[in-house]
């Protein structure tokens, strides 16, 4: 009896080493793995630079270039972007032209541009690929630069070039990128998405506080509504305009200490 009780403990000891061996080297096994699976599943950004064709500081009024945008991610030439969209304007214009680039080669998409007059010119090309989205912001300075008098040659009466004159600036409080994505013409009692994009540093800004404000042109009731982010850097909400007409839609964002906003008008028809 005494030798079953110790042959049974015996076993019973064995059993017991059996299975913390088996256990004991299962965990950092598994962990490694993990590990390995997670930074192997976190993608790299999407990189983004602007140029132009001839250089920046040989554009000339009147004269065709090229603007372009060459989309990277870690070594490789993104050329599978979803979207890449050039937006156009002139210092103090308040209206933005997308035109959408055409893709060339190696990563690279471009669109032609012509100005008739001298002065700041801003280009953001809005970048949409592999799931990110990227915005970076060029300034071009084309011709000569007129101070003073607005009935210089190549001004518009009113017009200064000056330091500190009014601009039309996606810019906001830290160096912040903003930018509304919405056309100019939007149907009346459909839903539609108001789209945001916040970027800083040619980084897409995430995990900020956006809330829409929305109000019809003349009107004193502002409707404030609350944006979700859903790519980074990308804050949309669902909205309807009941009524046809001008209307502001103005994107409020704040990040810690950082509040600013940036507004379009909306024809709605």
């Amino acid at each position: 009896m005494i030798m079953k009780k110790t042959i049974m403990k015996t076993f019973m000891f064995m059993f017991a080493l059996f299975i913390l061996a088996a256990c004991g080297g299962q965990p950092k096994e598994e962990g490694n793995k993990a590990s390995s699976s997670d930074s192997d599943d976190v993608p790299e950004m999407i990189e983004v630079s602007i140029s132009t064709d001839p250089s920046s500081d040989q554009l000339k009024p009147k004269e065709s270039f090229t603007i372009q945008a060459k989309v990277t991610q870690g070594d490789e030439n993104v050329n599978d972007a979803d979207e890449v969209e050039f937006e156009f304007w002139k210092k103090g214009q308040e209206e933005h032209k997308k035109v959408e680039g055409e893709f060339t080669e190696k990563g690279v998409y471009e669109i032609e541009k012509t100005v008739n007059e001298p002065g700041t010119y801003y280009v953001i090309s809005h970048v949409t690929a592999r799931g990110m989205h990227n915005m970076p912001q060029k300034e071009l300075q084309i011709g000569e630069m007129y101070h003073g008098s607005s009935n210089e040659e190549g001004m518009d009466e009113g017009e200064s070039y000056e330091e500190g004159s009014s601009e039309e600036s996606d810019h906001g409080e830290g160096g912040i990128v903003a930018h509304v994505m919405l056309d100019d013409k939007l149907p009346v009692n459909e839903e539609v998405t108001l789209v945001g994009h916040l970027q800083k540093d040619n980084e897409p800004l995430t995990e900020a506080e956006i809330q829409f404000e929305v109000w019809k042109n003349g009107d004193e009731k502002h409707e404030y509504v609350d944006a979700k982010e859903g790519k980074q850097g990308e804050y949309s909400v669902a909205y309807t305009f009941k009524e046809q007409g001008e209307y502001h839609v103005n994107l409020h964002y704040k990040k810690g200490d950082m509040h600013s906003h940036k507004e379009k008008m909306v024809a709605v028809e």
